[in-house]
């Protein structure tokens, strides 16, 4: 991240984020999961549009160069945005281009910074009545990872009462995000509390000198859900959240039924 990038992040975090937390009243667990320096990419469910800025926030230590969908850059001054915090596009929907765009992910994590990344795509932020639930993740968080060779930091943020913003119309969203849920119009969801939940780093070394396929990719990607879904429900945080008994991710299991996400 360029210096002048750095500067409007650390402003809005300085002057945005207390009024962020203390309109959603959020308490943040984990911060200390996040390394002083070093690459790493921090995964992190998406049920509200306010989620990077919660994210930004409760990571104090390091800046976070967020993978953005590509539609939002063509949002008048959303891109402009994006650009002046660092952030890169991402296609939420797949497609020929994606590897490419995961280049530039691949450069910062090589130049020793931390990648963020809402792996659920647009499934959740489109849809938020079903929001409920963290849908399947897509798997470039875990390309990069393996390419990169650094850890993943999986992360939860979890709304405690939510209203709906009014909805948007239809032929509105659909001009602008080039996505199937887009014909349904959009509706913001926003918090009345929030808890963000930073969890403790996952070690993909013993995966790093394997063949990188579509196989492999989904198992990381399944089981780092998985993980995120613990945080979010408050399950197993000695291992998943304050580290005190061990987890192997290449060949521990996560456990454990899936609950009902509050």
């Amino acid at each position: 991240m360029e210096a002048n990038q750095m500067l409007f992040y650390e402003t809005l975090r300085f002057f945005i984020g207390p009024l962020i937390a203390a309109r959603f009243r959020l308490k943040i667990q984990g911060q200390e999961n996040v390394p002083d320096d070093g690459p790493a990419v921090i995964v992190c469910n998406h049920r509200s549009a306010l989620d990077p800025l919660i994210l930004a926030y409760a990571v104090r230590n390091r800046y976070i160069n967020f993978a953005a969908a590509s539609w939002s850059w063509n949002i008048p001054v959303y891109g402009h945005l994006h650009q002046w915090l660092g952030a890169f596009p991402v296609s939420l929907t797949g497609g020929e281009g994606v590897e490419k765009q995961l280049e530039k992910g691949l450069e910062i994590l090589r130049q020793g910074e931390i990648v963020g990344i809402f792996p659920e795509g647009g499934e959740t932020i489109l849809d938020p009545a079903r929001a409920e639930k963290i849908n399947r993740f897509k798997t470039g968080f875990a390309r990069l990872a393996l390419m990169a060779r650094v850890p993943v930091i999986p992360a939860a943020i979890i709304g405690i009462g939510e209203r709906r913003l009014p909805k948007i119309p239809a032929p509105i969203v659909e001009r602008v995000v080039k996505h199937p849920k887009s014909k349904k119009g959009y509706s913001s969801i926003i918090y009345k509390k929030a808890v963000c939940r930073i969890g403790y780093p996952l070690d993909l070394g013993d995966l790093y000198d394997r063949q990188i396929t579509k196989e492999l990719l989904e198992m990381i990607s399944n089981k780092v859900r998985q993980i995120v879904i613990k945080l979010y429900n408050g399950e197993d945080l000695e291992r998943f959240l304050t580290g005190e008994i061990p987890f192997d991710f290449a060949y521990e299991r996560v456990g454990g039924p899936e609950k009902k996400l509050l």
